[in-house]
């Protein structure tokens, strides 16, 4: 089934729900990463949105960028979960 760009939903809650639940587990330098990913993401959206010229889908933007930092927090929950073997 394909789901259109208007009906997609985002994964920052089930992401938590793993993470809690200790079923998403990551080492802290992964984590640490693709935590500092998101921030770049989070601030280029920002930037984006405070462009006068920017003409994209403002809306979805938004939503993306309330969505994010749920993909934040589940990956620093993700490492009190890890321990190494």
């Amino acid at each position: 089934m394909t789901v259109s760009q208007d009906q997609e939903h985002f994964a920052g809650d089930v992401l938590l729900s793993l993470a809690r639940n200790g079923r998403l587990v990551l080492d802290a330098d992964e984590a640490e990463a693709r935590i500092a990913e998101l921030r770049r993401t989070l601030a280029f959206g920002y930037a984006l949105l405070a462009d006068p010229d920017y003409t994209g889908p403002e809306g979805r933007l938004r939503e993306i960028l309330d969505e994010l930092p749920k993909y934040v927090e589940a990956f620093q929950q993700a490492t009190k979960s890890f321990t190494p073997r």
